[in-house]
């Protein structure tokens, strides 16, 4: 296995996500309705809309030959009662996330660019690709049932939804990718989930160019968003993290860097020309009492090969906010080692999130689940299937995991997207 090959899951995530839908005050309601096969004791469904996987419906415990090839999976947080929710058939969903009652917001994926039958993140080798994806709504009580919020457009993206305190939901979307369109971040307001009564754009910047975001508190003047941007700093290009009000603003005084990413060696923030390319930050996600952002960024001081580039790999930081940052990874986390999409526990006292772990003399690619306090200590590996590829978890509750999942590919089994 090549580098180039082995990276096609690790690099998914060192790619800004972008979004599409177009006019921003849009009504929009429900306009598709898909779903997937249920097993391990999830709720029935109907067959997914994309296609189904002939090799669904034992136990999600059972070894390859049960599981589905792109799934979503519940958990209890010591490993135990794991469940699939639902089969997605060949369209990957990813950022599943809790909303109110039993409802789940997440981004599917539509677009199959290496024709294995799946579509997912890591489609195109080394880089992600989000053609046509799409924010969706989906019932725990129901998981075959499932509704376009927005995107789905070839030439659109949408992606990384969150639902507010207050009921909304935001998400990212980028009219026209191929044309540079600038991102923006758009709510949506429902009558009764999941039809949607209006959607308005939060403004952002014109000097950002945003990803990611993420919401505290309600949409009025109370709450803030926070989310990475690349801003054109004056020793060149580099994405910290900022805060804005929950309103928007066009003004780049009202917004401030609550977290960068840091070039030890360089004693400060990460810019062009320092690097040859930008090292950023991705996924902030703010406490539940709205103190504390975590967030993964690269680390430049740290590389591997990928290919014809330098790969960085993500690290963790959590910060209080208007107060430093502190990277909470282990000095021992080996180079290759890849840790992506801290979530908080609804009370705050501890993160879920997942590992790409690169192991080029085996040639694979294995992907676990972690849960560590907030400070970084007491790190325990969820205990999960081998052959079963997880990511984006976060918490239902205290005691609940929900994360997307596939089977592992070839022999040996790796999670790489060219051995699936």
């Amino acid at each position: 296995m090549s580098a180039r090959a082995g990276l096609g899951a690790a690099l998914a995530l060192s790619a800004l996500i972008n979004c599409g839908e177009s006019d921003p005050d849009t009504k929009l309601g429900p306009k598709d309705a898909g779903g997937g096969s249920s097993m391990g004791g999830a709720a029935g469904g109907a067959p997914s809309d994309s296609g189904s996987d002939a090799s669904g419906g034992a136990d999600a415990g059972d070894g390859a030959a049960g599981l589905p090839r792109l799934g979503v999976f519940t958990v209890k947080v010591d490993g135990s009662n794991l469940a699939l929710l639902i089969d997605t058939g060949g369209k990957q969903l990813t950022h599943v996330r809790k909303g109110p009652g039993d409802w789940l917001t997440a981004t599917r994926y539509s677009e199959d660019i290496d024709k294995n039958g799946l579509a997912m993140e890591g489609e195109g080798g080394t880089e992600p690709h989000y053609g046509a994806t799409e924010v969706v709504l989906l019932q725990r009580s129901s998981p075959g049932a499932v509704t376009t919020v927005a995107g789905g457009t070839p030439g659109r993206l949408c992606a990384n939804s969150s639902f507010t305190q207050d009921g909304k939901l935001l998400y990212l979307h980028q009219d026209d990718p191929a044309n540079a369109a600038r991102p923006r971040f758009k709510r949506a307001t429902f009558t009764t989930l999941p039809s949607v009564a209006s959607t308005s754009a939060v403004d952002v910047p014109a000097e950002l160019f945003p990803v990611d975001p993420f919401q505290s508190g309600n949409s009025d003047g109370s709450g803030f968003i926070v989310f990475p941007a690349i801003f054109q700093h004056p020793t060149g290009f580099m994405r910290p993290i900022w805060q804005m009000p929950a309103t928007g603003t066009t003004k780049i005084s009202d917004v401030k860097v609550v977290g960068c990413p840091l070039c030890p060696t360089n004693a400060g923030c990460c810019a062009f020309p320092t690097l040859a390319a930008v090292v950023g930050t991705n996924d902030p996600i703010v406490h539940p009492q709205g103190t504390h952002v975590a967030w993964m960024q690269q680390e430049p001081d740290l590389s591997f090969p990928g290919g014809s580039i330098e790969v960085h790999p993500y690290r963790q930081s959590v910060a209080k906010l208007g107060e430093p940052q502190t990277n909470i990874s282990p000095a021992s986390t080996p180079p290759t080692t890849i840790q992506s999409y801290m979530q908080w526990r609804p009370d705050g006292g501890e993160l879920v999130y997942w590992e790409i772990q690169i192991d080029f003399s085996a040639g694979i690619v294995k992907q676990p689940l972690f849960r560590m306090a907030p400070d970084g200590s007491g790190r325990q590996a969820l205990p999960l299937p081998a052959d079963l590829c997880a990511s984006h978890p976060s918490y239902l509750d205290h005691e609940t995991i929900i994360f997307s999942g596939w089977r592992c590919g070839g022999s040996p089994c790796s999670c790489a997207a060219d051995k699936l």
